[in-house]
């Protein structure tokens, strides 16, 4: 009994290089080959027959595999070139200049597939790499020369974003692209298909998306101002209307020759203004409302500003209060000193005059020190 043998776990990967010799299991192993699938095996190093669509039986393990090994009845190296012979889009990312220095970016689309006869041309990939190609890798191996001899030069000789977003500038790019890397391509395997580039926002179709809002935006506001007016106009002409209604209805009164007509004129013409006189308190409602608030909020700023200055005149008049006392307390301790060295005979002239200079220095440490009280608290605040 066979198990199947998975080459694909990932539906990025385009080809895996397998050793026979490493399936090692007691049950024999087989591989179902779809159709966009093909496999090529190498047998002592010649390569043998590529084979797709269909079911490939004892490529591995088993023990009946295992005891012809044993007996030196099987192939020394065997190996199967596995490989996606379907399209495979690539996305490789640039950064150029256009002909007038402008930068662009974007992914350049290249499409290849691999014919199931060039599958053997992988084995100059895979010897000097790991046994797996996948997207990345395969992108990391041709990314580089397609950016520096098919997009860089292309974008050069474009003149700017129009020309970049034309057909012409792509069919253009697809055929130097085919010219280009057909050599590069023929040697891994690959057959070129398409190639198109999809780019980001350029800084000139940004200034150009700008412009057009800030046009868009200055036509809105034209065209509300314009609608205002009219408005203006026509309750400037309906209010001309109304009073020369009401004139003729005077005059009519006089005259005796009042019609229903010109009532029932001068009667809608009065609801339409007390429609526009209505609209217009709720306008200036709603101005006087916003205008509360902004004295409403300066109100509040300002009893907050006059209730930080009294708690700082508090506290400048506790400092100086608390200063007063402690220099009375010295002034207190210092005549008591005094008192004491004229009763013990020592009141000499000398001790008066250092007496006095001590009593002069520690005014101007109290004073120095009150200063900086005071600055400290007007930096805190």
């Amino acid at each position: 009994m066979s198990t199947n043998f998975k080459w694909r776990s990932n539906p990025n990967i385009i080809a895996r290089l397998v050793d026979g010799n490493d399936i090692k299991t007691w049950k024999a192993r087989q591989v179902v080959l779809k159709p966009n699938e093909a496999c090529a095996f190498i047998i002592d190093g010649r390569i043998g027959d590529i084979v797709s669509e269909k079911v490939v039986r004892n490529i591995g393990g088993g023990l009946g595999r295992h005891i012809a090994d044993m007996m030196g009845a099987t192939a020394t190296d065997r190996r199967m070139l596995f490989a996606m012979t379907g399209p495979v889009d690539l996305w490789i990312p640039f950064h150029a200049a256009l002909k007038d220095g402008s930068p662009a970016s974007g992914h350049m689309n290249l499409r290849v597939q691999m014919r199931k006869e060039d599958i053997p041309k992988l084995l100059n990939i895979f010897a000097n790499n790991a046994p797996l190609l996948d997207r990345n890798a395969l992108i990391g191996f041709i990314g580089h020369e397609v950016s520096t001899r098919c997009i860089t030069p292309s974008m050069a000789n474009c003149s700017g974003s129009e020309e970049l977003r034309s057909t012409e500038f792509q069919e253009m790019l697809e055929m130097h692209t085919e010219v280009e890397m057909r050599q590069t391509l023929s040697n891994l395997g690959f057959t070129f298909l398409r190639a198109y580039i999809s780019t980001d926002k350029t800084d000139q179709e940004k200034l150009a998306r700008l412009k057009a809002e800030l046009d868009m935006a200055t036509q809105t506001e034209g065209a509300n101002a314009e609608a205002q007016m009219e408005r203006i106009a026509i309750r400037e002409a309906a209010t001309l209307r109304r009073i020369e209604c009401e004139v003729n209805v005077e005059r009519a009164k006089k005259h005796g020759e009042v019609t229903i007509q010109a009532e029932s004129e001068l009667l809608e013409l009065r609801k339409q203004e007390a429609v526009w006189e209505a609209e217009l308190k709720r306008d200036q409602g709603k101005a006087d409302l916003r205008m509360q608030e902004s004295s409403h909020k300066t109100d509040e700023a300002m009893r907050l500003f006059e209730q930080v200055q009294a708690r700082k005149r508090d506290r400048i008049a506790q400092s100086q209060q608390h200063q007063d006392k402690r220099m009375d307390k010295q002034n207190e301790i210092q005549v008591k000193m005094m008192e004491m060295a004229a009763q013990h005979g020592a009141l000499t002239p000398e001790v008066m005059q250092e007496f006095l200079r001590q009593q002069t220095a520690q005014k101007a440490i109290d004073g120095n020190d009150s200063e900086d009280s005071s600055s400290s608290q007007e930096s805190t605040e």
